[in-house]
């Protein structure tokens, strides 16, 4: 019997231009070494996905020369430091340039994710797919956390936001990684990540008539790929942080996790 392919795992924690709001009000280089609940955010990330047994290497793409030695997470079990480039598409191409998919991605500022969020993800993503992007609904987030902002796509009978988590399945998804550059530099704009889509993904949606599906299939086609939007139970699986009350509602979720011997 064939062993499983273990899935190497992305971790962006490139720069953004102008820096990071966040990074800046706390004084720090990069969100990367903020400390959440007692430990540097992206130590949470790291350890979400060593603890996920489906899980082999773990790459943080950074720019290293600017955070030196203020990383502390970057221990020698699985974890390997690869450049950042300007943009996402760019540092994701330069990696599927050196390692063949499958290929988990996420981001730094994910401090809530969770083997069982990961496990959640890939299990759900259809097997005949080649890439997918997990999305939680409005009313998933809203119900455990009223509080906290998000920008969320407005869908026919369907509103949601990103939840940071990417499956390059094989290499015909590398077809995606432009388009998903752009939605990514207007992602605090809904109108124009769904231009991204073309003109008439644009006007349907404009029209409210653009179902989540469809825009799926929309973008398959328009990639040559099968890309798969996999809707996702847990609210803290949309919960990134880019704001002080972020980080505050992420201790929190952290401390209580830790109360409750879950981590």
């Amino acid at each position: 019997m064939k062993a499983p392919t273990l899935l190497t795992a992305l971790v962006l924690a490139g720069p953004r231009k102008g820096g990071d709001p966040l990074a800046n009000a706390f004084d720090v280089p990069h969100k990367a070494v903020l400390p959440v609940a007692g430990r540097p955010m992206g130590e949470w990330v790291v350890e979400a996905l060593r603890s996920s047994p489906g899980i082999g290497r773990i790459l943080v793409a950074a720019d290293w020369r600017s955070l030196g030695e203020e990383i502390t997470f970057m221990t020698p079990n699985k974890v390997v430091p690869v450049a950042a480039f300007p943009t996402i598409g760019d540092t994701v191409e330069a990696v599927l340039d050196a390692v063949a998919p499958p290929l988990l991605i996420t981001t730094v500022d994910n401090p809530l994710l969770t083997p069982a969020v990961i496990s959640e993800f890939l299990s759900k993503v259809p097997t005949a797919c080649d890439g997918a992007v997990a999305v939680a609904r409005r009313e998933v987030v809203r119900e455990a956390y009223p509080q906290i902002h998000r920008v969320y796509m407005r869908f026919r009978r369907a509103r949601v936001t990103g939840c940071n988590l990417f499956l390059m399945a094989n290499s015909r998804a590398r077809a995606a990684v432009r388009i998903w550059t752009r939605m990514d530099a207007a992602r605090t704009d809904p109108a124009a990540m769904i231009g991204s889509l073309g003109m008439g993904s644009l006007f349907l949606w404009s029209l409210g008539l653009l179902t989540l599906d469809a825009a799926a299939r929309r973008l398959s086609r328009r990639v040559e790929a099968r890309v798969a939007v996999v809707e996702m139970t847990s609210p803290e699986a949309a919960l990134d942080v880019d704001r002080p009350e972020d980080l505050t509602l992420a201790e929190t979720i952290l401390e209580q996790r830790l109360r409750q011997g879950a981590i």
